[in-house]
């Protein structure tokens, strides 16, 4: 896995996996960041950009989640990034789709390596028809030092400005 890449708007969790059983290896990613004209986003292999409405906090907020130690034991702990937001602009959502996007991570066996999972679900426009993506996700064990490294970069970059009061 390769964690931790990032520019000056945000950072990418960036592995290679299997999307689902029987597919091919493929270049697989988690991204947060924010673009030039201050919009904050949120990106996924199979979900594309989307606007992250929670903003700088809400980034603060999953960055914080991330960098929370975890236990050695088995364990698994969620984090709602997005929550029944309607989406425009997508190029994988339609317009209007409210969805819902769920950080999973845990550790199935003591002492065991790390996994994270991205859960999407939401609920279409026009039928109103609910969907989840309940796939098995085959992803590669989390190293902890990058993840840490990653989710500290973007506590800072959504941390709130302060004006300059040293003139």
């Amino acid at each position: 896995m390769t964690l931790g890449q990032h520019d000056e708007s945000g950072f990418r969790l960036g592995w290679r996996g299997i999307r689902y059983p029987g597919m091919s290896i493929d270049d697989l990613w988690l991204a947060v960041g924010k673009a030039p004209d201050g919009t904050w986003w949120f990106d996924a292999y199979f979900i594309g950009r989307v606007t992250l409405r929670g903003g700088a906090p809400r980034a603060a907020a999953f960055a914080q989640w991330l960098l929370t130690p975890p236990p050695e034991v088995q364990y698994e702990k969620e984090f709602i990034l997005v929550h029944g937001e309607p989406q425009c602009r997508s190029r994988q959502i339609a317009d209007g789709t409210r969805l819902t996007i769920e950080i999973l991570m845990g550790r199935e066996e003591a002492g065991g390596p790390e996994y994270l999972q991205v859960l999407p679900s939401g609920e279409t426009p026009r039928q109103g028809i609910a969907f989840e993506v309940c796939a098995p996700l085959e992803c590669q064990p989390v190293p902890r030092a990058d993840l840490e490294a990653a989710a500290a970069r973007l506590l800072t970059i959504s941390a709130p400005e302060r004006p300059d009061v040293s003139a």
